[in-house]
């Protein structure tokens, strides 16, 4: 249990910083870039861990649908600093899109 509180932690470390560096991109400061994609790495990288705590064979549509959001997450961050394309929020917004949808039907599902 333990180690979900810090699994916990690092996730809304995440959180922080994705915001932080956000407003930081919007308003051209330095260093944006970097605390966003930090904290997206963060984000992406605890979920992907907990997905993985069941087996593939196991999942349901919710966990595909959230692996595919972490991924398109990990891929902006990787057009941001890798490739450096003004394009990076492309990726982003589909995964924030996708996760609405994929928590609305988690909500439709347990009903």
């Amino acid at each position: 249990m333990k180690s979900f509180s810090i699994y916990k932690t690092i996730y809304f470390i995440g959180i922080v910083l994705v915001f932080l560096g956000g407003y930081r991109l919007i308003k051209q400061l330095i260093f944006g870039d970097v605390i966003f994609a930090t904290g997206m790495v963060l984000y992406s990288g605890v979920q992907i861990k907990l997905i993985f705590y069941k087996t593939i064979k196991d999942w349901t549509t919710f966990e595909y649908l959230k692996l595919a959001v972490n991924v398109l997450f990990l891929t902006s961050v990787f057009l941001l600093i890798i490739l450096k394309i003004d394009l990076w929020h492309y990726p982003f917004v589909l995964g924030i899109l996708v996760d609405f949808f994929a928590n609305i039907l988690r909500r439709i599902k347990k009903n």
